[in-house]
């Protein structure tokens, strides 16, 4: 590592960088989490990074060929500085100008710009929420966060989510991506352990036939108790995971903190695989892959504009939630969406 990166197109270009935004590398992790501690004068370049790496990851060509280009036409083109050079008003409006630059040195085709989701509360929910047999089943909660149940789960709302607390009870499997609110941490019970969180994205599962509760964290952090052994409490990094059991006898043994099961493929988590979806495209239109993201979610989603249905795009997409998904189809060719507790509202 670089000890004088500075700027986000400097971190752009280093491989650990790159796996660390991946999320595939425990060490790279690691590393960097340690060198953004120690280095808070970069925290600014370090996200527009990992804004850029978002983009190029969600575009057509191999990410590896893409920042070789990027290294080399940095190296050589006076169109970048100029950019770099340049003081925007805002800070999202430079992050897009870097963004608009790469793609002109990649020869990335499609439009660049901001397009900002305006997210409103969404209505109660019902105290219980349960996912039958569908695969997965995604909702609005009413704090905003996201939530993606697997098949045969319920989750109970505490009387007040959303407004004085945000405490849920969940049997079965579910990926939560939580908005931040510090003032009201996000709790979710299990027969076996409590978790509590701030504002994170992990997977929970805790299926009444089985005698634990697995809690495994992607980003952020996350505070798991066990419910046998209240006295004991850990707290859990991006990229590790903690199996409670129910009997006392397995407690003190299984109480240990693990590193996530990484397929050997694809070097992704084999937790969330369930959730995960991939989406190879090639000259799609907006409403077909709309109806994939459906059937694959378990969330309807509207297009209210006919023009924005027959937006064309190709590439791989990777995502865990279907925010995620249409905030990297997004980069691509713009549109605005609206999250509700049980539609998604795409229009222009």
């Amino acid at each position: 590592m670089d000890q004088n990166y500075r700027t986000a197109e400097d971190f752009l270009c280093d491989e650990s960088f790159q796996r660390y935004c991946l999320g595939t590398d425990p060490s790279a992790i690691t590393e960097w989490e340690k060198w953004i501690a120690e280095h808070p004068e970069a925290t600014a370049d370090i996200a527009e990074a990992k804004k850029i790496f978002t983009i190029l990851n969600a575009n057509q060509g191999n990410l590896q060929e893409q920042t070789a280009q990027l290294r080399d036409g940095m190296g050589r083109s006076a169109l970048l500085k100029e950019v770099l050079a340049q003081e925007p008003k805002s800070r999202k409006l430079r992050n897009l100008s870097i963004a608009a630059t790469i793609a002109v040195l990649l020869g990335i085709t499609g439009i660049w710009t901001y397009t900002g989701t305006k997210k409103e509360t969404p209505p109660a929910l019902a105290s219980t929420i349960q996912s039958g047999n569908e695969p997965r089943k995604t909702l609005v909660l009413q704090d905003g966060s996201v939530l993606t149940m697997r098949n045969n789960s319920t989750v109970s709302l505490s009387e007040g989510f959303g407004k004085s607390n945000r405490i849920l009870t969940l049997s079965g499997e579910a990926f939560f991506d939580v908005t931040p609110d510090p003032a009201h941490p996000f709790i979710v019970h299990t027969k076996d352990a409590s978790i509590e969180v701030l504002g994170t994205v992990f997977n929970v599962s805790a299926y009444p036939e089985n005698v634990y509760t697995e809690t495994a964290l992607f980003r952020g952090k996350v505070s798991v108790t066990s419910k046998t052994k209240p006295e004991y409490k850990t707290i859990l990094t991006p990229n590790q995971k903690l199996v409670v059991y129910a009997d006392k006898a397995k407690d003190t043994a299984a109480l240990k903190v693990r590193s996530l099961a990484v397929d050997p493929q694809d070097h992704k988590a084999t937790e969330i695989a369930w959730v995960r979806s991939r989406l190879k495209i090639q000259d799609e239109s907006l409403e077909q892959i709309a109806i994939r993201l459906q059937k694959w979610y378990g969330i309807e989603i509207v297009i209210t504009d006919e023009a924005v249905k027959q937006y064309s795009y190709s590439g791989t997409f990777e995502s865990e939630t279907v925010v995620k998904a249409l905030e990297a189809l997004q980069l691509s060719y713009p549109f605005s969406f609206q999250m509700e507790q049980n539609k998604i509202v795409i229009s222009k």
